[in-house]
Order: C-alpha cells, then structure tokens, then sequence
C-alpha cells in the first residue's frame, strides 16, 4: 500500500499491525478453503466459482441512495448496501467493524445467508455504517455497528429504505 508509511510508527506497533495482517491471510485462507471444500461437495456447481474467489450469495441487488439537499448532512452525501461475497471482503469488514462476522463465512458459501455493508460515501471518504446478516428469506438477523453496536436512529432510517426498495424483513 503506497499510503502506508513508518513514520511514527514504533517497533512494537508495527510488529502489532503486521500479526493483525497475518491473522488476516489465515482467515481469508480458511475462508477460501471452505469455499473450495463446498465447491467439491457440489456436483453441479452453481454456489460458488473458483475463477473468481466470490460465492453466490443473494440474489438481492445492491442499493444506493442519495438523500436530497434539504435532508442530506453533506453535500453529494450517498448511501451504499453492497453483498459481501469473498474472503477478502468479510475479513475486511470484520478487521474495520471490530467484529466476528468473518466467521459467517461457512453459511454465506452454503446460501443459508448473506452479508451486506451499509456504508457512507462523501466526496473523499467512504464510512462503514452497519454490518447486516440476512436468512434465505430476506430477514434481517443481525445488524450491528462499529464494536457490535446497535444501529443509531439515522442509520436505521437509511435502512428502512434499503429494506423497503429491497423486500427485506428488519427485526421489530
């Protein structure tokens, strides 16, 4: 990463972010060790493709929205829900939301759920809002913030909207 620079950094810190970035690799790893497992035990596999390390997932669309001028915080604010659907996107989401859901892999390959960020885009920035784990059904099972928080009043009104023009079922 050209942006990453040693200024600043002590030796203790950067051996911490390089073990971080280790267990990172283990983790895409496993993930993609499942998935080929799950590819072997599929005789007409459909769920996954090894050219290019994504599963299939959902078949939801992703969802964008640009609030108007009078409601949006920013200018040119918008926000996205995109399907998680590789190793590398789990693990990052999981590594950025300091969360566990990478560990939902093994049922997002097997299509018993789906993983979906919510994030917030401005011109020069994109912030991680949410993290969402839909069923088969399109039922919302978890949605959690940043450490495992809960979602904020804001955050759930932008997903009542993503779940209203998606047919998702949210928790009462």
């Amino acid at each position: 990463d050209r942006r990453y620079n040693l200024k600043g950094r002590t030796l203790t810190s950067l051996n911490r972010a390089m073990a971080e970035w280790h267990r990172e690799l283990e983790a895409i790893e496993r993930i993609e060790a499942a998935q080929r497992r799950a590819e072997q035990a599929r005789a007409n596999g459909q769920a996954a493709s090894r050219e290019t390390g994504r599963w299939a997932g959902s078949t939801l669309l992703d969802w964008s929205w640009k609030p108007s001028a009078r409601e949006a915080a920013s200018r040119r604010e918008e926000f996205v829900v995109s399907q998680l659907s590789t190793a590398a996107e789990l693990v990052a989401e999981s590594s950025a939301m300091r969360h566990c859901v990478s560990s939902y892999a093994a049922k997002c390959i097997a299509g018993h759920a789906s993983i979906w960020s919510m994030r917030r885009r401005v011109p020069g920035k994109v912030d991680r809002l949410l993290t969402i784990e839909l069923d088969r059904q399109h039922r919302a099972v978890q949605v959690r913030g940043f450490a495992n928080r809960l979602a904020s009043a804001d955050e759930k009104q932008v997903l009542g909207r993503w779940a209203k023009a998606r047919g998702i079922i949210l928790p009462a």
